[in-house]
């Protein structure tokens, strides 16, 4: 499997918020976290109907494979209405446990695959992989690829938006890794108007 390093790609989901994907597979994480529907621009969620999520499996499963040196993702199943759940409680999981400030009570929450990871040793070279089948094997994958970007100190850079009414993720690309806004005229103005607003109560609202 590649790391989180690499070329950024289009990925579905993250373009409808006209935002560059992270690097290399860290995109699919990305892109799956991605698929809600977001607060303010509001596109719909991706994994709300089967077909649509259908769609989006389809999108990202030929970008993935083209990223993907065992291309073993290419080979996932068509979507059952029970994977399409499944994979929204995995997002919620992922939610939690990358930005552990968006859970209910702030604290820290662990994710756990259902499927495993297969380390094998062989001419003095450690490689890994997901295991499992289809979708359930997903999971796996994408907590793999998100250990592989800490390794490589990409992770770090994977954000939710710091607007309460937005969970967008991004890729922070600044140089000092600084950024907080998915979108810094709409959230970032959002937030500067209501500071605005709190320091000076009665005055007009600032456009």
């Amino acid at each position: 499997m590649v790391s989180g390093g690499g070329e950024s790609r289009d990925w579905p989901a993250t373009t409808r918020y006209s935002l560059s994907g992270a690097p290399g597979e860290l995109g699919l994480v990305q892109d799956f976290l991605n698929t809600i529907e977001e607060g303010s621009a509001a596109p719909p969620d991706l994994l709300a109907t089967l077909p649509a999520a259908q769609e989006w499996a389809d999108e990202v499963r030929a970008l993935w494979s083209s990223l993907d040196e065992a291309c073993w993702g290419r080979d996932l199943p068509p979507l059952t209405e029970s994977d399409r759940r499944r994979l929204l409680a995995i997002r919620r999981r992922l939610f939690r446990g990358l930005f552990p400030t968006t859970t209910e009570d702030g604290g820290p929450t662990d994710v756990q695959a259902h499927a495993g990871v297969r380390l094998t040793l062989s001419r003095g070279e450690v490689s890994a992989e997901p295991t499992g089948r289809g979708w359930a094997q997903f999971e796996s994958a994408l907590l793999l690829i998100c250990y592989r970007a800490r390794l490589a100190g990409h992770l770090r850079r994977l954000k939710t938006c710091k607007s309460h009414e937005c969970d967008v993720v991004f890729y922070d690309r600044s140089p000092n890794n600084s950024a907080v806004w998915h979108d810094v005229r709409l959230c970032g103005n959002r937030a500067n108007v209501r500071a605005h607003r709190a320091r000076h109560p009665g005055r007009a609202a600032v456009t």
